[in-house]
């Protein structure tokens, strides 16, 4: 019996690469140390509490992603296209107005951004919409920082700060807005193409759904890699923290970029991966009632915010929470995500009633999990396309499947497995 193909990492990369060598008649093996699939892509139920690990939306627009989901069966709840800014006991409600007219009234009305602004923010969607996704990477874009590309559009401090900042920020984990452009346009395109989502069942419900579509055995949970088995120059197996050995035809690395490098070491390979981290945490909150109401993102856009961005997960999602609880995501940014688990509590608590103008004894705000992602997104600075890996490692038998190769999205992590699979096809 001929030894199978190892993919080492059970997230959206590793799952989308074993169901195209599975639909190739490829024998796959899938092997993951987590005790469930999904890598960063994960849900845990905690008293009846549906808890992402960290917060985490869906944009149906990805094309690549959804090739690879039944956005039916996943049963999706959809956010208001609009982000309520929160500033000084202030709020105003900002919306995409082209795909909900009922957000028209609110957004011409809205304190915090000018009326220039607004039309440069109606132009920006325009031009990002008739981009395509090959576009939004183009050299012109991703060698320039978000915030100097918004300065070239006419952007003034006061909405790039107020608005970009804790917005985009929350997407790009990057407040100070240092991320190539070509990461906005490709999320500003995505929000204007499609719907903002999780699915009922939890962010977890995506790779619980791929994971699926395989044949039962192809992934195994609970088994770490700790090296690759190397012989006369060529990959040909894993060893795993157990010390046993398994065979493999092929070796896929789909893990996050950490790790890949020091698998890749134990063969005597450097890869090329990109450099740097952003993490994030994320507090959930039950509470008696929301100081953060609605189906729309709240950004705090306070200069000494520590609490980037939250919403209120059981209206878009009722089922994040059993018994008609209410359930409150709070996601916090940069250095101040590594402050102790007390002191994010007490700042988040404080900050959430702030931002909604409530005393915290109204709302009873309850903490039911703290979640840290230190490795949420590689860095995606000006130039760092140029840092990708290559599919092919160097050496025979080892190969990468990553979203290193696209972005660090959903969808980049989908285009990076069905790359790799398809150029091992194409090779072997």
């Amino acid at each position: 019996m001929s030894a199978p193909i190892v993919i080492v990492g059970a997230g959206v990369a590793g799952l989308v690469a074993a169901i195209e060598l599975q639909a190739a008649q490829r024998e796959v093996l899938v092997l993951d140390a987590a005790a469930e699939v999904g890598g960063r892509v994960r849900t845990t139920m905690v008293n009846g509490l549906v808890i992402d690990h960290g917060f985490q939306v869906l944009f149906t627009a990805y094309p690549t992603l959804r090739r690879y989901l039944n956005f039916e069966t996943l049963a999706l709840r959809k956010f208001t296209p609009a982000a309520r800014i929160a500033r000084d006991g202030q709020t105003s409600l900002i919306g995409d107005a082209l795909a909900d007219p009922g957000l028209l009234f609110d957004t011409i009305f809205a304190r915090a951004i000018g009326v220039g602004d607004k039309l440069r923010l109606l132009a920006l969607r325009r031009f990002a919409q008739q981009l395509t996704i090959d576009d939004c990477f183009s050299a012109r874009f991703a060698g320039i920082s978000t915030r100097d590309f918004l300065r070239g559009r006419g952007f003034g401090p006061a909405v790039i700060d107020g608005f970009f900042a804790p917005f985009y920020g929350g997407i790009l984990l990057d407040r100070t807005l240092a991320t190539s452009a070509s990461i906005l346009l490709f999320t500003f395109k995505m929000l204007a193409d499609g719907d903002t989502v999780v699915p009922a069942g939890g962010i977890g419900a995506l790779t619980r759904q791929m994971a699926d579509r395989l044949a039962p055995g192809t992934v195994r949970t609970g088994q770490a890699v700790r090296a690759l088995v190397v012989t006369e120059g060529r990959v040909t197996g894993v060893r795993l923290t157990d010390d046993r050995v398994l065979d493999a035809a092929q070796v896929v690395l789909a893990t996050d970029a950490p790790m890949a490098a020091t698998l890749a070491a134990t063969a005597g390979l450097t890869l090329p991966e990109p450099t740097g981290a952003r993490g994030c945490t994320t507090l959930y909150f039950t509470a008696r009632t929301t100081p953060i109401p609605g189906k729309a993102l709240w950004l705090n856009a306070n200069p000494d915010a520590v609490v980037s961005h939250a919403v209120t997960l059981t209206d878009v999602a009722p089922e994040y929470a059993s018994g008609g609880r209410t359930l409150i995501a709070a996601t916090i940014l940069g250095d101040a995500a590594t402050l102790p688990d007390d002191t994010l509590d007490a700042v988040a608590r404080r900050e959430l009633c702030a931002m909604g103008s409530v005393s915290e004894a109204r709302v009873a705000l309850e903490r039911v999990a703290l979640w840290r992602v230190p490795y949420s997104q590689f860095e995606q600075a000006p130039g760092w396309r140029n840092q990708r890996p290559s599919i092919a490692c160097g050496v025979p038998g080892l190969w990468r499947a990553s979203e290193t190769l696209h972005s660090s999205s959903l969808e980049g992590a989908a285009r990076g497995g069905e790359m790799a699979a398809k150029a091992l096809l194409h090779a072997t």
